[in-house]
């Protein structure tokens, strides 16, 4: 019999070839899933209401869950608080964010590479706390906000940032770099990259904005106000970054979307995102308190507002002092302030059991009072937890705008710590200077947050702890902006620092005499 021999055809030397590629492209996504599985494990990061309520919305989905502290975050979950809740994220690094009440944010990137760390947020509206850390070994960790006008850069360190009517960010240790978005014919671009330093904070509205997206350079840095720093939230952080609360010690268990109610610490939140159940810690919410305290052992024995005499008052500044009494037996008293349509509750913390006068501040700096109606509702609270029957109180908040009549001037610097001369030995100069017709005033950058619009007279503030006065020869510019937006001449000025140590003073040639200045930085 004739044997026959099939020719091969090409596909017979194809096919081979075909079937390389693809279990190339199978081992290849294969080691890309693993790789990214291996990546969620390893960069871990978890979450825990310690304070109020929370809502989780868990990536691809369109419903936001109740948020039970220790559950896990990954790529893509996002994370909102109620009124009066606060969430603290705790990464695989030590590095910890805190949220504060009415803020949403989404965990956009995480990576752990054995020399390259990142974690990346996106701020949708509300106040995020970034204390960064980094793995030992680790060459370089990087740090990311992203909030509608911002990118937020930094490389370990301490660091607030805030997007509600203003974007601020504020850098309490280190400096970070902040990329300034804006978009050009529907195109979003970096219109700066500005350098923000210990100290200082950044605040973008709507006129600078405008300005940058106009390719001009407004003056945006100043130094962080006194009014943040006295703030419950601003407190809190600093508090909780000196000694830290172990809240993952509190959960009787870590296991992701699993909530054990009868475990100490756990906590729970209903369907109507309203009250917490099942917690122990102390700071677990004031609201939470309000909603589990009955009105019926004051019967009607509610704290007296002697400050202001009538229920409704009318102020046109923006600041005012609430003030009274309380009956005996009371441990704590709660404020509860419904401003700009947001209801918040605060426990006054300078209040002690025993005292019978309270005192609360409202300030449009720290955002518990803001043009319009008001409301504060006082409560006392007894041993027992126990609260009584409101007092009320109304302010109507009529802002004001300042008419500045005086044309623009130029600054002028009148004296340092008093005297003309520039030369100093101490390592704290107050700068006193002169201008007219100014809406604000601009020394090496900062806007100076004490300066009135309108006002006469402006003061600088230089200290070598804050960075802005070396030993030697400082240089300062300064200028004033009208309400247009015009800017005045730079005027320069210098300070001489002869530093004493050790009993000996290091002598520097005389300065030139002071030309004009102005004073202010320090936080």
């Amino acid at each position: 019999m004739r044997r026959v021999v099939r020719r091969k055809g090409p596909i017979d030397y194809v096919l081979p070839f075909l079937m390389l590629v693809g279990l190339g492209i199978i081992i290849v996504l294969g080691w890309q899933i693993w790789s990214n599985f291996d990546k969620q494990n390893k960069s871990d990061a978890y979450f825990y209401v310690a304070q109020g309520k929370a809502k989780l919305l868990p990536y691809g989905t369109t419903n936001w869950d109740d948020a039970y502290s220790g559950t896990r975050l990954r790529l893509g979950d996002a994370l909102k608080t109620s009124s009066l809740g606060r969430v603290v994220m705790e990464f695989f690094n030590g590095t910890v964010v805190r949220m504060a009440e009415d803020t949403a944010a989404t965990l956009v990137d995480l990576v752990k590479e054995p020399d390259h760390e990142e974690i990346v947020l996106k701020l949708d509206n509300g106040k995020l706390w970034v204390k960064a850390q980094k793995s030992p070994g680790v060459r370089e960790a990087r740090y990311e906000v992203r909030t509608a006008h911002m990118l937020v850069k930094a490389k370990g360190t301490v660091f607030e940032v805030e997007s509600d009517s203003h974007e601020t960010v504020r850098v309490l240790d280190g400096d970070i770099d902040v990329d300034i978005l804006v978009k050009t014919n529907g195109q979003e671009r970096v219109a700066d990259t500005i350098q923000v330093g210990v100290g200082q904070e950044l605040v973008l509205d709507e006129a600078s904005l405008k300005a940058f997206e106009s390719n001009m350079s407004p003056s945006v840095l100043m130094a962080i106000s006194e009014d943040f720093k006295n703030s419950p939230w601003f407190r809190w952080n600093m508090s909780e970054d000196e000694t830290p609360t172990n809240f993952a010690s509190t959960q009787a268990s870590t296991m992701e979307n699993t909530v054990d109610n009868t475990s100490t610490g756990t906590q729970q939140i209903d369907d109507s995102f309203g009250s917490v159940a099942g917690t122990t810690q102390e700071s677990t919410s004031s609201s939470q308190e309000a909603d589990e305290m009955n009105n019926d052992t004051f019967g009607s024995g509610a704290p007296d507002i002697t400050s202001p005499l009538t229920s409704t008052s009318t102020v046109t500044t923006g600041k005012a002092v609430l003030e009274g009494t309380v009956p005996a037996g009371t441990t704590k008293v709660i404020v509860e302030s419904t401003v700009g349509g947001v209801t918040d509750s605060y426990t006054l913390s300078k209040f002690t059991a025993g005292q019978t006068t309270w005192s609360y501040n409202v300030s449009e700096t720290i955002g518990n009072l803001k043009p319009g109606d008001n409301v504060y509702k006082v409560y006392a609270v007894n041993a027992n937890g126990q609260k009584s029957d409101p007092a009320q109180v109304t302010i109507t908040y009529n802002k004001e705008k300042v008419e500045i009549s005086d044309a623009l001037s130029a600054p002028t610097v009148d004296s340092f710590n008093g005297s003309t001369s520039s030369t100093v030995t101490t390592d704290t100069v107050k700068v006193v200077g002169s201008v007219k017709g100014a809406e604000k005033v601009v020394v090496n950058g900062y806007t100076l947050g004490a300066f009135q619009a309108g006002s006469t007279t402006w003061t600088y503030s230089a200290k070598e702890s804050l960075g802005n006065l070396k030993p030697g020869v400082n240089e300062y510019e300064v200028y004033a902006v009208d309400e247009e937006g015009n800017k005045s001449a730079v005027v320069k000025f210098t300070i001489t620092y002869n530093k004493t140590t050790t009993g000996t003073t290091t002598t520097s040639p005389p300065p030139p005499p002071p030309t004009s200045s102005t004073t202010e930085p320090g936080f």
